[in-house]
């Protein structure tokens, strides 16, 4: 395995491509035209980010990017300079360099997906519950996009993201060509379908035989792609394959915050300009919960359900009205991504009334998006009301696959108040779902960022984020969260212990114990308050002590994760 640690650079030239970005000369050159394969969307978490992020900065770096993907809205999109949706006919010519066009492929609606999720505009269906005629169909009709593409204008390379099923469609798409692909491994396609349903493995085996580089992004992947691929390891030549490059992040987003009103006045204009566009988010005075009894029964569903009344992936359509009136004197503990049960998000809430005891200014907000959203907004609502079995109800009701949001075996009475009173209540905020310019000002005004996951992380882009713009983050110590914590160490030994969360004492550090992090996480906000605030706690001051570790944190995410030297690097793979 080689394990890509300092960016390579790439000399500009003025000589045109050839092609194949390489000059007459041999040397490499900028200018190429790189296709990115991604079969989802191009907002929210995880790939999706990735992949314009990955856009974004070949941009800067004067490519020409073509991404195919199934996001039918990202002809709204700021960095998306050309769209082609699924009946229009392709360009004549290629996208010019600096540029980025986003191709949206007719699949006849059917979309594959690793964990079930509503796409609007689609019939979704997890890939094992489809039939083979339906994966096969879903191949044909890709591939044979990504080859006109590629007939048509030339290509230098190809990344696809995931284990399934973009580096199949890429591997057909590219039979007969000598154009190079890599493929990127996230993490999900193995988690949610390989590993359970192995049947699968002959489209992953059919594309890593024929691609250049396999990318992981941490230790973590590098194992889980050998676990999986074990007994073909030596025919698929995964040691000559895997390369190591980690996600990176955009510094000029994520900064720290000189001037917390200028932030949130800044940030509250754009939410209303997002709301102008797009008001069907989440509105508070339309909500009603379920009722629930003593021993409540299942309300899973029901809260799925009301989830489903309006658009989660658009901010709340109540967020100006709601917004905090934050002051400096407020420590903010923050946590953005996924409302899953696998992330960890119900023990944070479950522990903020202890945190109240201690901290009576301190701020929780939540931000983003999921099937368990309105079961944190449940619990958030038996808190005002101290309606315990409510709370316990949306917390541990199970889902059709028996697992909850919140760790079943914790004792929920142990950790819930009597309820909290209306200014407690109103020092929890949860915003739906914001994009990276709305995140990139909202972000800095947190004092901690909690990375909480109980489930396998590729990589802890949260934790690297939040240190870009000066923010400490609390992050448990599994899978691939360990890369980042292993990093920051190696650096700064102190920063690193007052960050670590240690969720599977003696474990594996496969997965964190939600349990476990109950008991620690209050103590652990407690001493990463009095880390950055020795004299006196406040959210956004001029303490000299907490604006020292701010520059501390972001020299290090600036340092190491910065997408420019990463996105050279696999440019030129």
């Amino acid at each position: 395995m080689t394990e890509v640690q300092d960016p390579a650079t790439t000399e500009a030239l003025d000589e045109a491509p050839k092609g194949n970005g390489v000059a007459s000369n041999g040397n490499e050159i900028q200018g190429k035209h790189i296709i990115v394969v991604h079969g989802y969307l191009l907002s929210g978490t995880g790939s999706n980010i990735y992949s314009c992020n990955l856009a974004h900065q070949w941009k800067k770096q004067g490519h020409s990017i073509t991404i195919f993907c199934q996001d039918p809205r990202a002809k709204t999109y700021e960095w998306v300079d050309e769209f082609v949706g699924p009946k229009d006919p392709l360009p004549k010519e290629r996208v010019a360099r600096g540029k980025a066009r986003v191709i949206v492929p007719d699949i006849d609606g059917l979309l594959p997906v690793y964990v079930y999720d509503d796409y609007e505009g689609y019939t979704v269906k997890t890939i094992p519950n489809c039939t083979d005629e339906e994966i096969e169909r879903h191949i044909e009709l890709t591939s044979k996009a990504i080859r006109e593409a590629v007939d048509l204008w030339g290509c230098d390379k190809v990344l696809a993201n995931h284990a399934l099923l973009s580096p199949v469609n890429v591997k057909r798409a590219l039979e007969g060509t000598d154009v190079p692909f890599d493929i990127k491994i996230h993490g999900s396609g193995i988690l949610f379908v390989l590993a359970p349903h192995p049947v699968y493995k002959k489209y992953a085996i059919e594309a890593i035989e024929k691609c250049n580089k396999i990318i992981a992004g941490t230790n973590h992947i590098v194992r889980q792609v050998k676990e999986t691929f074990e007994a073909e390891s030596e025919e698929l030549k995964l040691d000559d394959k895997l390369v190591i490059v980690p996600p990176g992040l955009d510094p000029d987003v994520f900064t720290p915050c000189r001037n917390i009103f200028k932030n949130i006045n800044k940030f509250l204009d754009t939410i209303r300009k997002h709301i102008a566009k797009e008001n069907d988010g989440r509105d508070a005075k339309k909500i009603n919960f379920p009722k629930v009894g003593y021993k409540s029964t299942n309300i899973h569903t029901q809260l799925v359900n009301i989830g489903k009344t309006y658009n989660q992936r658009v901010c709340d359509s109540d967020l100006p009205d709601k917004f905090p009136n934050i002051t400096k004197e407020e420590p903010i503990i923050m946590y953005f991504g996924k409302f899953l049960n696998t992330k960890g998000v119900a023990e944070i809430l479950l522990c903020f009334p202890e945190i109240l005891k201690k901290f009576p200014t301190a701020r929780l907000v939540f931000i983003g998006f999921g099937g368990f959203r309105e079961h944190l907004q449940a619990m958030i609502h038996a808190l005002g009301t101290g309606n315990l079995e409510l709370f316990r109800a949306a917390a541990q009701s199970p889902d059709e696959n028996g697992k909850t949001f919140l760790q079943s075996t914790i004792d929920v009475k142990k950790h819930f108040p009597y309820r909290l009173d209306a200014q407690e209540l109103s020092r929890i905020t949860v915003t739906g779902c914001l994009n990276h310019t709305e995140l990139g000002l909202i972000l800095p005004l947190a004092d901690i960022v909690v990375v909480s996951s109980k489930a396998n992380e590729a990589f802890g882009m949260v934790a690297v984020e939040a240190m870009a713009a000066g923010v400490l983050p609390l992050c448990v110590y599994h899978s691939g969260l360990v890369d980042v914590l292993d990093e920051v160490k190696k650096a700064d030994p102190e920063l690193e212990s007052k960050m670590h969360l240690e969720t599977n004492p003696g474990g594996d550090f496969e997965a964190a114990d939600g349990e476990h992090f109950t008991e620690i996480f209050p103590e652990k906000v407690n001493e990463a308050l009095e880390f950055l605030y020795p004299e006196a706690l406040g959210g956004m001051n001029n303490d000299k002590n907490s604006n020292k570790i701010k520059k501390r944190l972001r020299k290090l995410a600036e340092e190491r994760w910065a997408w420019d030297g990463i996105c050279k690097s696999l440019a030129n793979l």
